[in-house]
């Protein structure tokens, strides 16, 4: 019973880690010049894919401590595995045939880490009209 509930609040992050990868390996082809929309749309993705990632990881470690809110411990634990695996996400695009690994795009996922940890923090009645209580 302990693997089932384990697996039910572990299984979307190691599933959404799977989609984050998945994305990353589509090759690409060089682009000619600087289009700003593409650069938005990409960058919006970036924030959003590690904004629920971010919210999803202190999801399952709130769970699995049986704990009513994250604690200061659980969100820095929550960013450093976030950071380590945008990380290794961009050291993976450089090994797919057209992808370029860049510092900028780990920023930009943290920045989305730091939206979701300022919404779980501080707009917490917000999040609650959207998932119910249960959720989290």
């Amino acid at each position: 019973m302990k693997l089932k509930r384990w697996l039910f609040w572990w299984g979307p992050v190691f599933g959404w880690c799977l989609v984050i990868f998945l994305f990353s390996a589509i090759p690409t082809l060089p682009k000619v010049g600087f289009v700003w929309w593409d650069f938005v749309l990409k960058k919006t993705a970036h924030i959003t894919e590690y904004a629920i990632l971010f919210v999803l990881i202190v999801r399952a470690m709130v769970k699995s401590y049986q704990l009513k809110v994250p604690t200061l411990k659980i969100i820095i634990i929550a960013l450093v595995f976030g950071l380590l695996y945008a990380i290794s996400d961009e050291y993976h695009q450089r090994l797919v045939m057209g992808r370029t690994s860049r510092a900028r795009d780990v920023g930009f996922d943290f920045l989305g880490m730091l939206i979701s940890w300022y919404l779980l923090t501080y707009k917490r009645q917000w999040l609650d009209k959207i998932f119910p209580k249960t959720w989290f």
